[in-house]
């Protein structure tokens, strides 16, 4: 029978949630429907809210707006090339106004984007701070991973950060975009390829700055949890002159600074804050439970047994002493904060290493910006805008084990019989036998850290205006670079910890003895620069054709070339530290494009719109991507959608130019190798790692989408949407498809697939005749797999305004139907909606079917409260894409089958966040937040690998916990 267990803790299920939402009327994210999109001339100030959405081509609510638009209302919305003022297009869009954010307590470009409901699977959280992409933050539309959504800034592209996900995926850090020039964010949830050719095929986030800022403003901020750590401080100041109407002129400065401390695991409880999870009936993690020489025999407590070095000179040649019992070396024995363990297979010490790790890294923002923008006559206008930005995410692990399989095997590495002097070794307590000593320990006094630091440089400029009769045109040049350094301690070099050892510097027995220069030459800091850089031209040119009976047709032509390039060298290079994950990605390629789009009202009821765009990569390849759409609107409260279109994503340097990575996974080897190894510690669950290299014959990634949606107003202060969504991307771009064979082969003695290699493991000193099990399976990035989903959004916004008193409420969501893989053609399909799969993408964050939110404002004269929750629904812990094809029942097989049913379900979760504001006079606003007011905890997720028993992608305010925050913004 499966134990029950419960925690005293204050926990929600699906149903209380939606009980407390429909209580409370307070709900999650902040985004404005996509009924209306919402969008605020980009003249418009910061602080004006968006108004109601309607079908009737109104755009803003005159009552909510707090200074005059300066050009008209006239605005290009993300996805289109025309200016209008009607903002409804075919296409799907949400926008985040920054007075949304205000109102969420929302203070930064990741959180906001990752906080919409089509942000899925593959979506990088900055609490991932031990991931291939550490350091930064990442927006995954419609689950399909980071590189296929595009963010651009003023719809113009960035610079990608240097890291890539996974070593693989390419995308734009949010962490390094400056937050309180932002006027609103545009999310577009379309394949949008024809209009910005690659990595939009999921979609498009594009954040747009202010135009205008008059005098001086800022914002100061200060915040701590419930628990009183992870305390936060910010502030921003602007200061503009000139105003575009009167003086045809606007310049502004701004700078802005935030600080987020760390949380390490340690400052969490029960069950957070371990590996050891039997007293709730779960497995013991620890290091050591499988025993002094089992795959997690590490602690800060070294452990030896008799060996034999059998080769001289190479201390990682050992071969245990059959029957030969384990003893703890180290003074005192095992050391304080281990457990003292003896079994058959002698005495060793048991540690808990979860408390060394991160919750919420130590991340500094902080940056410089500035814009001006000019009038040029009646019919132009003009800006050139600039801006630095500095992200550094400083993070924390457990101490490394002198075991390691990467890049070398040191599992069978010994204290030799004599030192280099040729003295015996006094650390090896079996020297006088003749017998060294196979060794066990994890290097307590060389702390473990990671400091990544990301300085962002960006200038654009450009012109946009009018002439003649119905012709615009628009021109903008953009550069960008990012510069990183990322400063790793604690890692082992090989050389220096070889050298300790033979020369006997190292203490083993009494590390606190050790000097530091000593520990230095164990352990010296690695650091590595990458860099990645953009040039960008772009111009766009339309004009009114000729009139249809619902308008203008309009025209309209483009251009763009763009350079990028990328410098990711290899941080462990010449393989010289063990545990380092060798990443190398470098590249360059200039692309070149042209494109158009056709508005046809073909009746005031109907619109009909098409785009194309051919891109040339200096790769060699070229891609046509087709776009149509149409709005159709019977009447004044109803507008029925639909869009259709092609897209691709273009491999990254990474896969096609030069790059490779080695990543791991768990594994355990076949029935038949256990049973020839005798079930013993060799063949127990291990690092599995997969090495992909880049691969020049690759192809795009090539998609398919269509939306159908509707658009209604039954009431005047109501609207909603309701959008369909079908993706299908083939060609997909996958590391190692048939590594799977590749190993069953290798066990089997059959031929390994065509382009694959293994690499083994050294042999088991206790069967030394019996196969070898796989340490990495080595493959080339390929075409190979094909990926389809399917959805629904919904979106509902209420606006009632009498007098002083306003009530507004947006409510969005977004179910997954289908989201199915094929790893390569003939393999099987699998559904990974409400499961942890793609586990090996992205910190293993799964694919829940319902994630919702909801904000509700009540203003009433100087006064107002922000209600906005969040849900997340849960999903079974289950991943096909780690435990095999099929396996979605959590009855047939387990993330870890030894964990029982117990932890087969992650439960959904709900998060309440308040915000209170006090507008004093037209100059000073004070605000109070309480973040997760109800102080819900993260459901326990064992199978999540990027954090200890939860989900931090979903949950990471319930491990924070009770957050408030208090500030006050001012305006001269």
């Amino acid at each position: 029978m499966a134990k029950t267990f419960h925690f005293a803790r204050k926990t929600f299920n699906s149903g209380t949630a939606l009980q407390v939402l429909v209580l409370l009327g307070a709900g999650a994210v902040v985004t404005q429907p996509a009924v209306a999109q919402d969008a605020a001339p980009q003249n418009q100030p910061a602080t004006t809210v968006a108004g109601s959405a309607t079908l009737n081509n109104s755009q803003v609510n005159p009552d909510t707006a707090q200074e005059p638009a300066t050009t008209g209302n006239d605005i290009v919305v993300t996805g289109t090339l025309f200016r209008r003022a009607n903002t409804e297009t075919a296409s799907p869009v949400t926008v985040l106004t920054n007075q949304n954010l205000q109102n969420a307590g929302i203070t930064n470009v990741a959180d906001a984007v990752r906080s919409i409901s089509a942000d899925n699977s593959g979506s990088i959280p900055t609490a991932f701070a031990a991931g291939f992409g550490s350091g930064s933050a990442g927006v995954s539309l419609r689950g399909l991973t980071v590189n296929s959504t595009l963010v651009l800034i003023d719809g113009i592209r960035t610079t990608n950060y240097p890291y890539a996900d996974d070593g693989q995926r390419a995308f734009v850090d949010l962490n390094s975009i400056p937050k309180s020039t932002i006027d609103r964010i545009e999310v577009l949830k379309d394949g949008a390829s024809s209009t910005y050719g690659a990595d939009a095929i999921g979609g498009v986030v594009n954040i747009i700055t202010r135009k205008e800022i008059k005098g001086i403003e800022g914002t100061v901020e200060g915040g701590v949890s419930e628990r009183s750590d992870g305390g936060e401080q910010r502030a921003t100041l602007s200061a503009g002159y000139g105003d575009l109407t009167e003086q045809h002129f606007n310049v502004y400065l701004n700078a802005e600074y935030e600080r987020d401390d760390l949380i390490q695991v340690s400052d969490r409880g029960f069950p957070y804050n371990t590996a050891d999870l039997t007293s709730i009936g779960g497995d013991d993690n620890n290091n050591g439970a499988f025993g002094a020489f089992g795959t997690r025999a590490t602690s800060i407590s070294a452990v030896v047994r008799p060996a034999v070095q059998t080769i001289a000179g190479n201390i990682l040649s050992g071969q245990s002493v059959p029957g030969g019992l384990t003893q703890v070396l180290t003074a005192g024995g095992c050391a304080t904060g281990t457990i003292a363990r003896k079994d058959s297979s002698g005495a060793y010490c048991e540690q808990n290493v979860a408390p060394y790790g991160t919750i919420q890294p130590q991340q500094t923002r902080y940056g410089f910006s500035g814009r001006g923008t000019f009038k040029i006559g009646d019919r132009a206008e003009a800006y050139l805008t600039g801006s630095y930005y500095h992200s550094s995410v400083f993070s924390t692990g457990a101490p490394f084990t002198v075991r390691q399989n990467n890049p070398v095997s040191t599992t069978n590495i010994v204290l030799p019989v004599f030192l280099a002097n040729g003295q015996l070794n006094p650390q090896d307590p079996y020297a006088q036998q003749g017998l060294a000593a196979q060794l066990a320990y994890a290097f307590g006094d060389l702390p473990v850290s990671s400091v990544t630091t990301n300085n962002v440089y960006r200038v654009a400029g450009g012109i946009n205006g009018s002439f003649g009769q119905g012709w615009t045109y628009s021109a903008d040049a953009t550069y960008a670079k990012s510069d990183l350094t990322g400063v790793n301690r604690g890692y082992l070099n090989i050389a220096g910890l070889t050298a300790a050892i033979n020369n006997g510097t190292y203490n083993f027995i009494n590390p606190l003895l050790n000097t530091q220069a000593v520990r230095d030459s164990v352990s010296p800091s690695v650091s590595t620069k990458a860099t990645s850089e953009l040039y960008m031209v772009q111009g766009v040119v339309t004009k009114e054709l000729f009139q249809l009976p619902g308008g203008a047709f309009q025209l309209g032509v483009g251009g763009s070339a763009r350079h990028e390039s990328l410098n990711n060298p290899n941080a462990n290079a010449n393989d010289a530290f063990l545990g380092l994950n060798a990443v190398t990605a470098a590249g360059s390629r200039t692309i070149v494009a042209g494109y158009f789009e056709a508005d046809a009202p073909v009746f005031k009821e109907l619109d009909i719109t098409a785009s194309g765009r051919y891109d040339h990569y200096s790769d060699g390849y070229g891609r046509f991507s087709p776009k149509i759409g149409a709005k159709f609107q019977p009447f004044k409260q109803l507008a029925i959608r639909g869009t259709y279109s092609k897209g691709f994503r273009a491999p990254s340097f990474a896969e096609s130019q030069s790059g490779s990575v080695i990543g791991y996974t768990s594994a355990t080897p076949p029935a038949a190798v256990i049973a020839a190894h005798n079930n013993d510690a060799y063949v127990k669950s291990y690092a599995f790692g997969y090495n992909t290299a880049s691969n020049p014959n690759l192809k795009p990634e090539l998609s398919r989408s269509f939306t159908g949606g509707a658009i209604l107003q039954p009431l005047s202060w109501l609207s909603m949407t309701f959008d369909y969504y079908n993706i299908k991307k083939t060609q997909v771009i996958t590391g190692g498809p048939l590594a799977a064979t590749a190993v069953s082969n290798y066990y089997a003695g059959l031929a390994l697939p065509a382009g694959y290699t293994v690499t083994l493991d050294d042999p088991d000193p206790l069967a030394p005749t019996a196969i070898r099990k796989v340490l990495v399976v080595n493959s080339l990035y390929q075409n190979a797999a094909s990926l389809k989903t399917s959805g629904i959004d919904a979106s509902f916004l209420a606006n009632f305004h009498v007098q002083d008193f306003r009530f507004t409420s947006k409510l969005e969501g977004t179910e997954i139907l289908d989201y199915k893989f094929q790893a390569a053609d003939g393999a099987p399909v699998d559904n990974y909606v409400g499961t942890q799969a793609p586990y090996i993408l992205s910190s293993g964050a799964g694919t829940p079917r319902w994630r919702a939110n909801w904000q509700n404002t009540v203003e009433y004269g100087q006064y107002s409260l922000s209600g906005t929750a969040y849900y997340t629904s849960g999903y079974k812990a289950v991943a096909v894409d780690q435990n095999g094809s099929g396996a979605t029942s959590c009855n047939d097989q387990l993330y870890d089958p030894s964990l029982g049913n117990t932890f087969c379900h992650t439960k959904g979760y709900f998060q309440l966040d308040l915000v209170a504001q006090i507008k004093v006079n037209p100059k000073f606003t004070f605000y109070f937040n309480a973040l997760n007011v109800f102080d819900a905890h993260a459901p326990l997720n064992p199978a999540n690998y990027a954090a200890v028993n939860y989900n931090p992608t979903w949950t990471q305010g319930g491990i924070v916990g009770r957050y408030f925050r208090a500030g006050a913004n001012f305006k001269f």
